[in-house]
């Protein structure tokens, strides 16, 4: 059985991953009271190739993104933003 590793719960943009990897999964809650955007990049920075976009407000409250293992040269760089009031808990799972 294929594994794989997880960022564990973030709140914070951040470097999730350095290095080649295999994105497989992105969880996230919405947290907030204002409508929060949830990038994630392939890349070391908040720029270049974005692997996925997600807008959360109260409905769903959660999602789960299933990427069946987008492969990702740079590395992993996750960005959460919005108005006052945005608020997000992003796991990433990557291989």
């Amino acid at each position: 059985m294929a594994s794989c590793r997880s960022s564990g719960v973030l709140t914070a943009s951040g470097l999730v991953y350095s290095g080649k990897c295999k994105l497989i999964s992105i969880h996230a809650q919405y947290t907030g009271s204002a409508p929060t955007t949830v990038k994630v990049f392939d890349n070391t920075a908040a720029s270049g190739k974005e692997l996925a976009r997600v807008i959360l407000t109260t409905n769903p409250k959660a999602i789960e993104f299933d990427m069946h293992g987008v492969i990702c040269s740079k590395g992993l760089f996750l960005e959460l933003s919005g108005n006052a009031g945005f608020g997000a808990a992003v796991s990433i799972e990557f291989a």
